[in-house]
């Protein structure tokens, strides 16, 4: 194929939106998209969700199915790693021994599971989460009725944990902290605690686990406080690690992640970055950041196409999460950790109701649960920056949506 060689390293949601991208764009060059995986780029947010509770067929999972590939001439090459990028070459050397050389690069490379370097951390039975593999394998094991002792209540923590007790799973959950889910504010923590104690979920917070127990497999963790939880299946679930180290070892700044700029670009203008292994700067918050969610990695990699053809815009989206936590939906769009006054809307009492989070005159980001006109009102004030005060939020009889319409249009942003 004539033109400029596109090559991008990582075949997952952000790889993959970027090589859709790239075509639809009308990039008539070669393009090589590269994964470590045998499944062609698919979503993870199900896999914690609605494909571990059986309510989800595989090949819903996927961006495109494997054949549109071909059919968009995207040299797709499952189960391939890198095992150097030659910056000065333009050139990746592939593990099983050939080169491709590049134009641009694109390193989706994503991130990887912590595990816990603790003793027994390698018994049978004992895991982290994050592949296809991962949740087929977890689905096998679930159908066998164990104990299930999930380490860490976070976003992945949590969902686990929610499916494996409507999967009719004994379930322990062991979070360090003092409460789950502490990036979306004391509130909707503690609103998700009490919906997992009510489901049945035996918690243990302010703790963590020193050792797994066990002979030929896992049989039980002891606990910092001394406890011993009897368990069959320990699911890892304390965070990520970004993928990283191809970048760094070719001389790329990382920081860990792949340090960019405003275009997606790293220290070498050629390569780009995209998803969660990407640490760009947020004008929203002032300060660097990556961001592990699925929103991020979509929209991101549909950015690093539209820059990797040469558009100068800045990446300034206004991060977006959400989690399933049993019949409620919890989402956040903005930062709601950190520094800030919190106004309520709603009844928590109710299981509808937001938070918002104000600093400085204007909206840093919402918590809503089951509340999703809050929620777009709440990313209108924070992407167009408009003053807002907590009395105007907590009035239960304003119309939050249209006021902030004519907030945005008053600042001089799009009011959608």
């Amino acid at each position: 194929m004539k033109g400029p060689t596109f090559c991008i390293v990582g075949a997952g949601l952000a790889g993959g939106r970027a090589a859709s991208a790239l075509r639809e764009r009308g990039f008539g060059g070669r393009l090589v998209l590269l994964g470590d995986e045998a499944e062609p780029p698919y979503e993870r947010p199900p896999l914690s969700k609605a494909y571990l509770a059986g309510e989800l067929a595989r090949d819903k999972l996927w961006l495109r199915p494997a054949a549109a590939y071909r059919e968009l001439a995207i040299e797709w090459r499952p189960q391939t790693t890198v095992s150097a990028v030659d910056l000065k070459a333009r050139r990746l050397r592939l593990t099983e021994g050939s080169a491709i050389t590049f134009d641009r690069l694109l390193l989706a490379t994503g991130s990887r599971p912590r595990a816990l370097e603790i003793p027994g951390s390698q018994l049978a039975g004992v895991s982290t989460y994050r592949t296809l593999a991962d949740a087929d394998a977890l689905d096998r094991e679930l159908g066998r009725d164990p104990r299930v002792l999930v380490v860490g209540g976070g976003f992945l923590g949590t969902e686990l944990a929610a499916v494996a007790r409507r999967r009719g799973c004994r379930v322990s959950l062991v979070e360090l902290g003092e409460a789950l889910l502490a990036p979306l504010g004391a509130l909707a923590g503690a609103h998700c605690e009490r919906l997992h104690r009510q489901a049945g979920v035996e918690l243990h917070l302010g703790v963590t686990v020193r050792s797994f127990l066990g002979g030929a497999r896992l049989e039980a963790a002891e606990l910092s406080d001394g406890r011993s939880l009897p368990c069959d299946l320990a699911l890892v679930c304390v965070g990520a690690t970004p993928n990283s180290e191809l970048a760094g070892e070719a001389g790329l700044a990382i920081d860990p992640g792949v340090v960019v700029d405003e275009r997606g670009r790293s220290s070498d203008p050629a390569v780009h970055a995209a998803g969660d292994v990407a640490s760009w700067w947020s004008p929203l918050e002032g300060r660097r950041i990556r961001v592990e969610h699925y929103d991020n990695a979509h929209q991101q990699g549909v950015f690093a196409a539209g820059a990797m053809l040469g558009d100068s815009a800045a990446y300034d989206p206004v991060p977006y999460f959400w989690t399933e936590q049993y019949e409620s939906l919890v989402q956040e769009v903005g930062f709601c950790a950190g520094e800030g006054r919190a106004v309520l809307r709603g009844d928590p009492e109710s299981r509808s109701f937001a938070v918002f989070h104000l600093g400085q005159g204007r909206l840093l980001g919402c918590v809503a649960v089951n509340r999703f006109p809050d929620l777009a009102a709440a990313r209108r004030l924070i992407a167009s920056r408009a003053p807002v005060t907590a009395e105007l939020l907590g009035d239960a009889g304003l119309d939050l949506r249209a006021w902030s319409r004519a907030a945005a249009e008053a600042a001089g942003a799009p009011a959608d």
